[in-house]
């Protein structure tokens, strides 16, 4: 073989080369050329009727607006609906994984109203963005900021960390079943364990029990407990609507009835609260609606009070203790007492007086004499 042969040759096994690089790229796009790519190029979310997200949830449009199949038919959110429709319209690649595994995937399926898919798409793990300044200091964890997605036959992340499209049902709904302000409450009465307790609040804002004893009285300490059984009241999800009466327990639970004001009229909202769930919460009904709601345990214990959880025993008063002397202070000093008067010992009469015996001259008695005389007669002797 000649040099002009070999040469040909080469030339022609880097044409070879240069076209197979060439169809090797045009079927699976490097890097740079998935980079900012969108996702789901075209989708209408306007069309979009029905949302699967792995094999546990199911979301639909009808004519009493979105639902959530997999919670027999309760009323979806949605402005939430929209807002995660939208954010997976706007995907875009941010950059493309090389190498990396999608792992476990939750799939993620749009349908228009006649069954058509319009996108399907494969959600693998969060990206977590490094803990920085104080949290890397005390050791904090980090926080998603992205995902994991295959597009292109490659695994590529974007900037969303699509929480909502976890399976989770409540991230689709308004969990939210009354929130009724504690300063509107006027009345409440707890029925159950075969006892009823009713409660009133005055104007003066203070609880009382009816038919409380003497000795008696409401613990104030659980005022707060009173008003706020149906404040912020959110559900853990929706009963089952194959459970039965006697599964649910609302004949033999609690009955929690609440007067409050509105405006200037009142209105009686009544909660039953039955048997116990799976998870430790409560099945709960309220007035008389269509929906058995599942409660946390920590709601369900505000509206399933006893009399003696309510109602304590007067404190007797304490009787009064003289003052204890401090440490260091010398005792005060005590009056002594007076000893009795001793018995005066008889005094013995004195002696007579010695009879004194006087002796006068004669010259001096009748000095006396003519004296005494002449003062009886008013006139004096010079």
């Amino acid at each position: 073989m000649n040099g002009r042969n070999l040469a040909a040759l080469a030339c022609a096994a880097a044409a070879l080369g240069i076209a197979a690089y060439f169809v090797d790229g045009s079927s699976r796009p490097s890097a740079p050329k998935l980079n900012g790519r969108a996702i789901l190029p075209g989708l209408d979310v306007q069309s979009v009727a029905k949302i699967e997200i792995g094999e546990s949830l199911a979301l639909s449009a009808g004519d009493a607006g979105w639902t959530v199949d997999t919670l027999g038919g309760y009323p979806a959110d949605r402005a939430k609906i929209a807002d995660n429709l939208l954010k997976l319209a706007e995907l875009k690649v941010g950059q493309v994984a090389r190498g990396r595994a999608l792992g476990t995937a939750m799939k993620v399926v749009l349908k228009d109203s006649a069954g058509k898919e319009l996108a399907n798409l494969s959600l693998g793990d969060r990206h977590m963005a490094k803990p920085s300044g104080q949290a890397a200091m005390y050791g904090g964890g980090g926080y998603p900021d992205g995902r994991y997605v295959a597009f292109g036959g490659e695994t590529v992340l974007v900037k969303d960390a699509l929480d909502a499209f976890d399976g989770d049902a409540k991230k689709w709904c308004n969990t939210r079943i009354i929130d009724l302000k504690p300063d509107s409450v006027t009345a409440v009465a707890f029925e159950g364990a075969g006892e009823k307790v009713e409660l009133e609040k005055g104007t003066n804002g203070v609880w009382t029990v009816k038919g409380i004893g003497e000795n008696e009285e409401f613990d104030s300490s659980k005022s707060y407990a009173l008003e706020s059984g149906l404040s912020y009241l959110d559900f853990d999800s929706i009963a089952d609507a194959s459970l039965t009466d006697e599964a649910l327990g609302f004949a033999t639970g609690f009955v929690y009835t609440v007067t409050a004001k509105d405006g200037t009229n009142s209105v009686v909202h009544t909660a039953k609260l039955g048997n116990r769930t799976p998870s430790g919460g409560r099945y709960l009904n309220l007035d008389g609606g269509k929906w058995n709601f599942t409660i946390s345990s920590y709601a369900a214990d505000k509206m399933t009070k006893t009399r003696a959880d309510l109602v304590k025993e007067k404190e007797k008063p304490k009787a009064e203790e003289p003052p204890e002397a401090k440490t260091g202070d010398a005792p005060a000093p005590q009056p002594e007492a007076e000893a009795p008067a001793a018995a005066a010992a008889p005094q013995e009469a004195p002696p007579p007086a010695a009879e004194k015996v006087e002796t006068t001259t004669a010259t001096e008695a009748d000095g006396l004499s003519a004296e005494a005389e002449a003062r009886m007669g008013g006139h004096d002797v010079e």
